[in-house]
């Protein structure tokens, strides 16, 4: 196993938990089977780069977090109000970007 999937996993289990997640209510979400995610946390099997991005959208975090070591995660999981602040409008941007994304390919086609 890489240095990249050992903290894909670490991250991974952190991001769930600190969101209340069990498995079967992430792979739920993600739209995987419960099956994959437990062996892709037991580090059996590695996701591909869609399933990456779903599940980094639904932890509602950005994808490299669930690379970087953990001391860097603790700027975004310290309770300081401008952390925490920061944290959010990421999450925000992230979800607006997948939005205009979205509607740019809805409607793209009309023009």
């Amino acid at each position: 196993m890489t240095y990249f999937q050992t903290k894909f996993i670490e991250n991974l289990r952190f991001w769930r938990k600190k969101r209340g997640l069990s498995q079967l209510k992430l792979s739920e979400m993600v739209n995987i089977s419960p099956n994959y995610l437990n062996a892709v946390e037991k580090g059996k099997n590695f996701p591909s780069p869609e399933v990456i991005q779903n599940i980094s959208n639904n932890l509602g975090i950005l994808p490299y977090q669930l690379f970087i070591e953990q001391s860097a995660n603790s700027v975004f999981t310290e309770t300081a109000p401008l952390n925490s602040m920061v944290s959010e409008l990421l999450i925000v941007k992230q979800k607006f970007i997948k939005d205009i994304n979205e509607l740019i390919q809805k409607y793209e086609n009309t023009i």
